[in-house]
């Protein structure tokens, strides 16, 4: 192959490329395939939470807003993100939490969990272009993820990202500390609208390499117009 035929061949090295630009917001189904808390509490002691609830409601908003329910053996919770703020209720058993993760980018729930890139995680995270791989003979761009205040978050992750659909097929998760805290694998990616590819299913491995957690997400819907009400 030509030095100008390997150029071409080559993936985009800016994050810019893999920005999901067509979606506004999203709503899903997502529904528990699997789920093993003894695998789940091995990623974090309260990482099964939301694997507790079998089916849920999920919708997301640019920029950042994100709402979660469903109830587990006749509790309804919800779960909001707008923002940095994160609020969890679930009356039944009296929990009511309200957590503001501005200095904890990391732990904030973004597009990202769900595959995609958006503009507004560029706002406050750094990627930095490692190298070209394959994920299950996928061929992707690797990117190194960290957050813009490094004094405050030091957790980073892997992203292979695909980019003829901009879908992440998979995350490897890293602590504050540098240590491996999970792997995630986006599979079956499907186009839900022209130009805007979502993956219906996502997988999640712990350090032991054993499947602690998959979810199927169904009647995917995109740019319907969600109020800013139901985040608040």
């Amino acid at each position: 192959m030509s030095a100008t035929g390997a150029a071409a061949a080559a993936v985009p090295t800016n994050i810019s490329a893999y920005v999901c630009q067509k979606l506004d917001d999203f709503t899903a189904t997502g529904v528990v395939v699997k789920s093993n808390q003894r695998e789940l509490e091995k990623v974090s002691k309260d990482f099964g939470f939301l694997y507790r609830f079998s089916k849920v409601l999920m919708r997301y908003k640019e920029p950042n807003k994100v709402r979660i329910e469903g109830s587990v053996e006749g509790t309804k919770g919800v779960y909001i993100l707008n923002g940095s703020i994160q609020i969890v209720s679930v009356p039944k058993i009296r929990l009511s939490t309200r957590r503001d993760f501005g200095k904890s980018p990391g732990k904030r729930k973004s597009l990202v969990d769900m595959g995609l890139i958006s503009d507004y995680y560029l706002t406050y995270a750094n990627f930095r272009f490692v190298r070209e791989g394959t994920v299950d003979g996928t061929p992707v761009a690797v990117f190194d993820i960290t957050y813009k205040d490094r004094d405050e978050d030091t957790s980073h992750h892997l992203v292979y990202i695909d980019p003829r659909t901009k879908v992440i097929r998979k995350r490897d998760s890293y602590r504050q500390d540098g240590t491996l805290q999970a792997v995630y694998y986006y599979r079956d990616v499907e186009q839900v609208a022209p130009g805007i590819w979502f993956p219906t299913r996502i997988e999640v491995q712990n350090t032991d390499r054993k499947i602690a957690g998959t979810t199927r997400y169904e009647n995917i819907k995109v740019n319907t117009g969600l109020s800013d009400s139901i985040f608040e």
